[in-house]
Parts: structure tokens; sequence; C-alpha cells
């Protein structure tokens, strides 16, 4: 999940340091949002719950 933390900031610096035109934003915008679901997804197949879900440790 980090990783995806770390390609959503390099593309994010990607679309600033080359030009920022309207096309280059919406698409690191989609990128974004599908990473943002992936890591979603990623961590309620690891964790078994919600990432806003409180963590039961009765174990």
């Amino acid at each position: 999940m980090l990783g995806l933390e770390f390609l959503v900031a390099g593309d994010i610096i990607g679309t600033v340091v080359v030009a920022a035109t309207l096309e280059s934003v919406i698409v690191l915008g989609l990128i974004i949002l599908m990473r943002t679901f992936l890591s979603v997804a990623l961590h309620v197949e690891v964790e078994n719950r919600w990432p806003w879900q409180k963590r039961n440790d009765l174990s």
C-alpha cells in the first residue's frame, strides 16, 4: 500500500514538472482515483475490515 502512495506522489510530481495541461490533470485525477480504490481494496483484503472501522482486538 505504501508503494501505491509513492507512485501517486511520482505522478503528481511528473505532472507538475512537465506541463500542467487540462488533459494531464484529468489523467492524473483518474490515476489517483484508481490507486485509491486499489489501496482500499488491498486494505479490506488484508485486514478483513474497512479502513474506517475500529480494530477488534479480543484475542
